[in-house]
């Protein structure tokens, strides 16, 4: 009995001790239950936001204030927009340029305006305590001759380099069409930027147009940087000048990649292109990383908005104008897909619709009528006799009639009116007349001439002299351009024949020189004619036909020659005059008679006069 208990306690034991466990592994279970709903896993979907935006929203850019992406899709879509924009880009971008001199050395006033340079870089010096002892302000005309010498050779070297530079600035393109994706982008965006590489000089080297909707603005560096600004202290001569400034960054993002750092034109910092960080050497970015690199610079061309540092469209104000006849277009296009009214029906009558005639009426408006295909189908309908037991007066007779229904039919194009008037404000918005647009409706002669310069004053010449700033200032100024200026071709506007007539005139009338002639012939047919360095373009062409030298010493030499022949004639007379006054005065009153001589009578008084007062004395 007592083995017996003893067994039985220690089967109880082991009993409660197995309930224990099995009870310590349930709570352990249900823990670890409890545990594992509070995990969830990552949704791998993608998210609404788009991928591009996030990373600029990571790398804090400033938001536009329109989306990039959204006026691009508008462009595309538009009836109006893209001729406008074509206008632009055709008439202020496409036309080329030229490099115009600063000082034309041939000209009459090369002299004095190389004097005035010398004049005007010096006193800048002497009013900053830099110009050295002994020299003058004012220039000598030896050194004027001697400096005139340099700067000669000095403008042919860079005219050389600035048109290797200009051929070759862009690596895949030409500087024109390099010029017409950025007016795009700067008419769709509001912005447009063009990426500056320079060489391990320094200097700028390539343009390269970076897409305007694939780049953000980052904001203002609170911390102003000290920079050397070349400034101009006359017309062939830099100084620099320290200035503070604050510059932004820029970064760009293309279908997900990682963000791309850029740095404003001009910063002197050094920028790490992958977190846009600065740093004070090379060395110490590349130990930060040794696959990143220095960031290159942006140069920023926009249409200036008064509330964002990002440019905005012109053509915005006329947003509901471009939307509208966007609508206004595909309510005319799925006309043809989806209309509802036939040419013609066919009715019956004298009886009445058949079970069958209602679905297939149905069947027929929604199958079997839309679309171009089926645009001359007819709509049949059927009927049964009325005739009944009850009515014996009615025949039976049942009638067919063709009616149709073209009247209830669209016959034209919807809001034509309304596409019309939105066309005409979005011109407005461009300031661009109809002719430039494409439509030559209601235009003559004499109008399209006067829409041409009312476009080419107004709208491109401004657009394009804002551009030449840009290029100028910046650009040209930076590779330390001294002799010329960039300027952007126009389109030649003038009729080419009345303009050689008027020329050709004003030369044989002694007006213009033959040089003045080429250089505004230059100007009718926007080309640069050869400048001819012979001495006869300088003076009119009857005095060359006539024999007159144009060399400045013969020309002395004559006119000194001419001088001393009037001199000699001039003592000549003066010998005859007085011989002929002493024969007049011998004459005795018996020879007067005799003798004949014609004198004026202003000169017959002043002989007479000495002797009259003679004989009262």
């Amino acid at each position: 009995m007592v083995d017996g208990s003893l067994g039985a306690a220690t089967a109880n034991a082991e009993l409660v001790d197995g309930a224990r466990t099995a009870d310590a592994m349930r709570q352990v279970v249900i823990k670890a239950h409890l545990v594992g709903r509070g995990d969830v896993q990552a949704s791998n979907a993608v998210q609404a936001i788009d991928a591009n935006e996030q990373i600029f929203a990571d790398a804090g850019a400033l938001p536009a204030p329109f989306d990039p992406n959204a006026l691009c899709v508008l462009l595309e879509n538009s009836n109006a927009l893209r001729p406008n924009i074509d206008s632009y880009c055709a008439n202020i971008d496409s036309h080329g340029h030229r490099f115009e001199p600063v000082i034309d050395f041939d000209a009459e006033g090369a002299d004095e305006q190389i004097s005035m340079a010398i004049w005007s870089e010096r006193l800048w010096l002497k009013e900053r305590g830099k110009l050295e002892e002994g020299i003058a302000v004012q220039p000598t005309p030896d050194e004027v001759e001697k400096l005139k010498t340099e700067l000669m050779e000095s403008a042919r070297i860079e005219k050389s380099r600035l048109d290797n530079w200009a051929e070759f600035c862009c690596t895949d393109s030409s500087l024109v069409s390099v010029r017409r994706r950025t007016r795009m982008d700067i008419e769709t965006l509001g912005n447009g930027y063009w990426e500056i590489l320079r060489n391990g000089g320094g200097e700028i080297a390539l343009v390269v147009y970076v897409p305007g909707f694939t780049v953000r603005l980052l904001p203002l560096t609170q911390q102003a940087v000290d920079v050397d600004m070349r400034v101009k202290v006359s017309d062939v001569a830099y100084q620099s000048l320290q200035v503070v400034r604050r510059f932004r960054q820029y970064v760009q993002v293309i279908e997900g990649a990682e963000a791309v750092f850029f740095k404003e034109f001009g910063d002197p910092r050094i920028v790490s292109r992958k977190t846009g960080k600065v740093f004070a050497t090379v060395a110490e970015l590349r130990g930060a990383d040794e696959n990143d690199a220095p960031a290159t610079e942006i140069l920023h061309f926009k249409v200036h908005s008064p509330r964002s540092a990002y440019g905005v469209p012109r053509w915005m104000g006329s947003l509901l104008e471009v939307l509208g006849s966007r609508q206004a277009s595909e309510v005319n296009f799925f006309y043809f897909q989806n209309k509802s009214v036939p040419p013609l029906a066919l009715l019956v009558s004298g009886g009445r619709l058949s079970k069958s005639s209602v679905p297939r009426i149905e069947d027929f408006i929604e199958n079997h009528i839309k679309g171009k295909k089926n645009f001359h189908k007819i709509l049949i309908l059927e009927a049964e006799s009325s005739r009944t037991n009850s009515d014996p007066q009615h025949s039976g007779k049942i009638t067919l009639e063709f009616h149709p229904l073209t009247d209830a039919q669209q016959k034209d194009a919807l809001f034509q009116n309304y596409d019309e008037r939105n066309i005409d404000k979005i011109g407005a918005a461009f300031r661009l007349p109809r002719l430039l647009r494409g439509d030559i409706r209601d235009f003559n002669r004499s109008t399209a001439l006067a829409a041409l310069h009312f476009a080419e004053e107004q709208v491109f010449e401004p657009e394009r002299q804002e551009f030449d700033f840009i290029i100028n200032r910046k650009l040209l100024t930076d590779m330390g351009i001294r002799f010329w200026r960039f300027v952007s071709n126009a389109p030649v506007t003038r009729d080419p024949q009345v303009m050689a007539e008027i020329i050709r005139n004003l030369v044989t009338a002694n007006v213009l020189t033959p040089e003045e002639g080429r250089r505004l012939a230059g100007d009718v047919f926007n080309i640069e004619f050869k400048s001819i360095r012979a001495p006869w373009v300088k003076q009119p062409v009857p005095l060359t036909l006539a024999g007159f030298p144009v060399d400045a010493d013969a020309q002395a030499e004559m006119l000194g020659g001419t001088r001393k022949a009037e001199d000699d004639d001039g003592q000549a007379s003066a010998k005859s005059d007085a011989d002929a006054r002493q024969r007049f005065l011998d004459l005795k009153p018996g020879q007067m008679e005799r003798e004949v001589i014609y004198v004026p009578d202003e000169e017959l008084r002043s002989w007479l006069e000495p002797e009259s007062e003679a004989a009262h004395g």
